[in-house]
């Protein structure tokens, strides 16, 4: 009975909390719901009755865990819940600079597990200290990090500057892992990068995700109409988009005056900003696109496709036509939440049915390797299989399966931070775009 009386006491207090930190009305909606009661009462229970004792970092475990179970619930793959440390790190991306090595990563593992080199930028520790594309991250400042989320293991290596970290890598053709020792330093976000052909100037946007992008992309349009350009092709291929006040500027750059977005809440349709009269370029231009342009590329490209402004050339695109907030809680996490759907100037909306373009073209530079799979041949046997044209002989496992995957073609590299690699032999969507801009007077 005191036990009882003792765990009715101590819900008590978690009930008091609830209503200090909810508007009354949330509250009491949350205690009256039997989910809500029974979510306070299982946090209590685990915390009073739970075999071993529970530290104060597996109690927050379990709070994170109800808090990402709850985003889950959603099944809304624009609404998330950033941990601190994740929240951090998106902080840093949007001011566009951190301290680091200046290196570029992706998952190592399937899973999206580890980390691996994919480039390292010119005259910054990482390029200085030797490291190399294709370098396989093992440990940071001696901790095995293979196993880690890759955002952990960049949270690692990203830190105060001036500082040491130690980076444990294994490289291929090499027999023992090699040890870098660098010294942090500024590493600025280059989202911008440009190229030229004869008078026809290229710009590529890679985010939309820090406040630097209107920046970067003004002094991109200055330098190329100081090379003398006359027409501009603006890529936004495989740009996810990012931040909606930067989407909104990027529009503003190519046009004079009108609305560039409208945004519709629960309650409201408004306009959320309109082109500012002051345009960075007003020449012909056209804009490119592919299934990766998303969000804020899709803003862009809408508002210059319905003003007619510039042909959108390439492949349909993600089709994200809605926005999130963010909100830092009280943890240091962030809750990006989904509450409002963005239309363009005409006010279409796009959600999950992408952006059409004027031109349709296949995006040609990175093409589906070649892959195959089978089973039932002899155990040992070489196996030949044609598809295509194309021949290829495999060996057939102890099992009679056997299996053939292509490598993928590397994507280029540039030798210099912000400068594009074009290459119209194996890009048609290019091809083509310079193709509609030499046709224009």
């Amino acid at each position: 009975m005191k036990k009882r009386a003792w765990l009715i006491a101590g819900l008590g207090v978690v009930l008091a909390l609830v209503y200090a930190q909810l508007p009354r009305p949330q509250a009491e909606n949350l205690l009256q719901n039997p989910n809500g009661q029974a979510l306070l009462e299982v946090y209590q229970r685990i915390q009073q009755d739970y075999l071993e004792p529970l530290p104060r970092e597996k109690l927050n475990a379990l709070l994170e865990g109800a808090i990402g179970g709850m985003v889950s619930a959603l099944k809304d793959p624009f609404t998330s819940y950033s941990p601190p440390q994740r929240a951090s790190l998106r902080q840093e991306d949007l001011r566009g600079e951190f301290f680091g090595i200046g290196a570029t990563l992706s998952p190592a593992n399937p899973d999206g597990t580890g980390a691996k080199i994919e480039g390292v930028m010119k005259g910054l520790p990482a390029q200085r200290a030797g490291m190399r594309a294709g370098d396989v991250i093992l440990e940071v400042d001696g901790e095995d990090v293979t196993g880690l989320p890759l955002q952990e293991v960049v949270a690692r290596i990203r830190g105060r500057e001036g500082t040491k970290v130690t980076i444990k890598v294994r490289r291929e053709g090499t027999p023992a892992p090699l040890v870098f020792e660098l010294i942090r330093e500024k590493v600025e976000i280059i989202s911008v990068s440009t190229g030229r052909i004869g008078d026809v100037g290229y710009i590529a946007l890679e985010t939309f995700a820090n406040f630097k992008v209107e920046d970067q992309l003004k002094r991109a349009i200055d330098e190329l109409k100081a090379q003398g350009i006359k027409k501009l092709i603006f890529d936004l291929r495989d740009n996810g988009g990012g931040l909606l006040d930067q989407g909104c500027a990027v529009a503003s750059a190519f046009l004079k005056e009108g609305p560039i977005v409208y945004t519709r809440t629960k309650n409201l349709t408004r306009v959320w900003c309109e082109a500012s009269g002051k345009p960075l370029w007003d020449g012909p231009m056209v804009v490119l696109v592919n299934g990766n342009s998303a969000s804020a590329s899709e803003i862009v490209a809408g508002a210059l496709q319905d003003y007619g402004r510039a042909k959108v050339i390439g492949e349909k695109t993600f089709g994200k036509g809605v926005g999130q907030t963010p909100y830092t809680l009280a943890n240091g996490g962030e809750l990006t939440l989904v509450t409002f759907e963005w239309l363009t100037p005409k006010r279409r909306a796009i959600n999950k049915e992408g952006l059409k373009p004027d031109i349709e073209v296949k995006d040609t530079r990175f093409p589906t390797p070649f892959s195959l799979q089978g089973a039932g041949a002899p155990p040992g046997a070489e196996v030949s299989v044609t598809l295509n044209g194309k021949t290829v002989k495999v060996k057939a496992d102890a099992e009679g399966k056997f299996t053939y995957a292509e490598p993928q073609r590397q994507r280029p590299l540039p030798e210099d931070r912000g400068q594009a690699v074009l290459d119209l032999e194996q890009d048609a969507i290019l091809k083509r775009a310079l193709q509609e801009l030499n046709a224009t007077r």
